[in-house]
């Protein structure tokens, strides 16, 4: 009598390891609509289009465009996704250098046109001597970059040594308490328990069969972020809240 094989099951071996952010943005490039999953480490999952990434500035929230025909000078974009804010920088004449640590990404943005773009983290590019900028982008919610009280303070001291004098960072936020979700408020008093802002997460990026790696993300309140503003030295100079997200201006003191 023949001993049976059992197929393999290719779940059982759960998602490969990868960009799974940028294999998105690529779909999105190939004509698909680079649908991807937000999973955060509660098990929660959401599903999101990165279409979105690549909207010109006249879909954008009303006070992103505003804040952004403010900028002068040079800017370098943290999470520059597809490019969508660089683009429009650079389309105005602006030098603009794009960052991100997703090779995904930085492909898109090279392909959409972007001059200058850098793969990796901001204490990697810190460390190229890049000279300094006018302003800092941290817009699509990347404030959540900050991603923990104690990290708050690297990402704060790496920006100021970027920034020339009388530059700004402008960012964009989201207040997570402004939610009547369940599931949130038992996270957010989870992370009370640890000794965490509510607003902290831990979450990767699935997309089809590929997934990233696990990342800390930051939700603060403005109150909270004029907190750990103030703790590195800076100050929120001028804030839109549209609420549940937000739009800040922030300066070194």
């Amino acid at each position: 009598m023949c001993d049976t094989v059992e197929p393999v099951n290719q779940l059982e071996r759960g998602p490969q390891r990868g960009d799974a952010f940028g294999t998105a943005l690529l779909d999105v490039m190939q004509g698909g609509d680079g649908i991807h999953i937000v999973e955060r480490d509660d098990g929660l999952v959401e599903a999101m289009r990165a279409s979105g990434y690549f909207d010109d500035p006249d879909a954008w929230p009303e006070p992103e465009a505003t804040f952004l025909a403010r900028i002068e000078g040079r800017a370098l974009d943290i999470g520059a996704g597809a490019g969508r804010h660089s683009l429009a920088l650079q389309h105005r004449g602006h030098q603009v250098v794009a960052l991100d640590t997703s090779a995904g990404a930085i492909e898109v943005c090279r392909a959409r046109g972007l001059n200058e773009t850098f793969l990796g983290a901001l204490d990697d590019y810190a460390g190229t001597s890049p000279g300094v900028f006018d302003a800092i982008l941290l817009l699509g919610h990347n404030l959540g970059l900050l991603e923990s009280a104690e990290q708050s303070e690297v990402l704060f001291s790496l920006m100021a040594r970027l920034l020339a004098p009388g530059g700004v960072v402008i960012g964009s936020g989201m207040n997570p308490y402004l939610t009547d979700d369940p599931v949130h408020h038992a996270y957010q008093q989870q992370n009370r328990e640890r000794g965490r802002y509510p607003g902290q997460i831990r979450l990767r990026i699935r997309h089809r069969d590929v997934a990233g790696d696990w990342f800390n993300y930051l939700f603060p309140s403005p109150e909270e972020l004029g907190e750990l503003a103030a703790r590195s030295g800076w100050r929120i100079e001028d804030i839109i809240e549209p609420d549940p997200s937000y739009l800040a201006v922030l300066r070194p003191v």
